[in-house]
């Protein structure tokens, strides 16, 4: 978690200039897709919110402190406009900046973000380590800017696979020997851009215009079980995985994709539905 508190440390000392994703990945020494995914699962929050909150929280104090115009405080922290400024720091503190400056309340601000590794006593964690080969999907794919913007799209997108005959066009490229599994993957992009495809295993690229083929590379993977209803069992099991296993082991992600398979004989509301979570990793040597 050093990395992490590297980061920290730099979004903290950048919070009133830009703040260079490129050396956000330097310093995590992973991806901007994986350093962001991570970060919101380990802080239930997205990097951009939390970039957003502390600087607002940050101004408050020049607010306070200095005689300085709303307009300089605005730019000071990357906004555009006194306008916009004073409707986002309203919209976080219930407040104008204005009526802040001239009262002696305290506001709750968002303080700076420690990160901890959890050390868990007695606590398993079902996993296993294998070397696959490369294989294909088949399935029906979203693109997504940010992974902000795919934690909240990504859900609608499975309704409208579930909803739909888009479920039985896919589910007909299934492999008939392979897993009875509906899989979810994200297909890391550049600057922090995804896709994400909801597909099957296939053994031959599809003819079906409205979907496509994709191939997953050789590579050895790290296999969790997350035994629960969706998504809580998901999101805990990616907690443990990101608070305990990967700073407590020789492994870490590729900037790879990586997915969630869930059985299509089981209930997702089941306390006993399992969901697999494959993540690509670097093995030392």
């Amino acid at each position: 978690m050093n990395e992490f508190a590297k980061v920290i440390n730099y979004i903290e000392d950048h919070l009133t200039d830009t703040i260079d994703m490129k050396e956000i990945e330097r310093l995590s020494q992973m991806s901007e897709f994986n350093f962001q995914k991570i970060f919101s699962v380990l802080s239930g929050i997205s990097l951009g919110e939390y970039i957003r909150k502390r600087r607002l929280s940050q101004s408050f104090y020049d607010l306070k402190e200095t005689d300085t115009k709303i307009i300089d405080i605005a730019f000071k922290y990357g906004y555009q406009s006194s306008e916009i400024y004073s409707r986002a720091f309203q919209q976080l503190f219930q407040i104008s900046p204005s009526n802040a400056r001239k009262t002696m309340n305290q506001l709750t601000l968002f303080p700076k973000l420690t990160i901890r590794v959890q050390i868990k006593g007695g606590t398993e964690m079902n996993y296993q380590i294998i070397k696959k080969e490369s294989f294909l999907v088949t399935g029906i794919k979203e693109s997504y800017t940010s992974v902000d913007e795919g934690q909240s799209k990504i859900p609608l997108f499975w309704d409208k696979f579930n909803e739909s005959d888009l479920f039985n066009q896919v589910i007909k490229e299934k492999d008939s020997s392979g897993p009875n599994t509906v899989l979810g993957i994200c297909l890391p992009g550049e600057n922090g851009a995804y896709d994400y495809l909801i597909g099957v295993n296939a053994t031959e690229v599809t003819k079906q215009e409205n979907l496509e083929t994709i191939t997953l590379p050789e590579t050895d993977w790290v296999i969790f079980k997350a035994v629960g209803k969706v998504p809580d069992a998901i999101r805990t099991t990616y907690q443990e995985i990101y608070e305990s296993f990967f700073p407590s082991t020789p492994y870490s992600p590729k900037n790879l994709p990586e997915f969630e398979s869930y059985p299509l004989d089981m209930d997702p509301m089941s306390e006993k539905h399992i969901t697999e979570i494959w993540i690509p990793i670097n093995k030392e040597e």
